[in-house]
């Protein structure tokens, strides 16, 4: 994947097609997840990557804690899904091509792409072991960071210059 790089309306990308199946596997696991969250509380309490997902609101007071889950946990997983099925939408035409492609994106697809790959971080860090690289988890993520980071710079650069 080569950086995001500012044009008219958006911001764009140039994915290789293997990248563009990784990340949208990913990115379907996750949405799968934010899905079995949304349907299963206690989800919360025997998977650590949905806990860090979904964390409860209030730490110290389970009662109010326990309320917010009721009112709140199921849309905020069906939104942290709407967010993945963005990027692995963003990713089909890509995932299926034979060469590079270009994906586009407006404010909006960045922000949520941003929001997808801040998930996809942490459901990582948390399968993960401090300093282990399981089959190459570190790269991986170290890969997502780089392209959270990469559109934070070009959602700043589009900022500055009144885009």
């Amino acid at each position: 994947m080569r950086g995001f790089v500012l044009v008219e309306g958006g911001f764009e990308a140039v994915v290789e097609p293997e990248e563009a199946r990784i990340l949208a596997s990913l990115a379907a696991q996750l949405s799968s997840l934010l899905g079995e969250a949304a349907e299963d509380e206690a989800l919360s309490g025997s998977d650590p990557a949905v806990a860090r997902l979904l964390p409860d609101a209030y730490r110290d007071d389970e009662e109010a804690a326990a309320e917010w889950r009721r009112l709140s946990r199921r849309a905020l997983a069906e939104r942290k899904g709407a967010f993945a099925s963005r990027f692995a939408a963003d990713l089909a035409d890509a995932s299926a091509a034979a060469s590079s492609t270009r994906i586009r994106l407006d404010e909006s697809g960045a922000l949520d792409w941003m929001r997808a790959i801040g998930d996809l971080r942490l459901v990582l860090a948390e399968r993960m072991e401090v300093g282990d690289d399981r089959e190459g988890m570190s790269d991986l993520y170290d890969w997502l960071a780089w392209m959270q980071d990469d559109l934070v710079r070009v959602l700043d650069l589009a900022e500055e210059r009144g885009a």
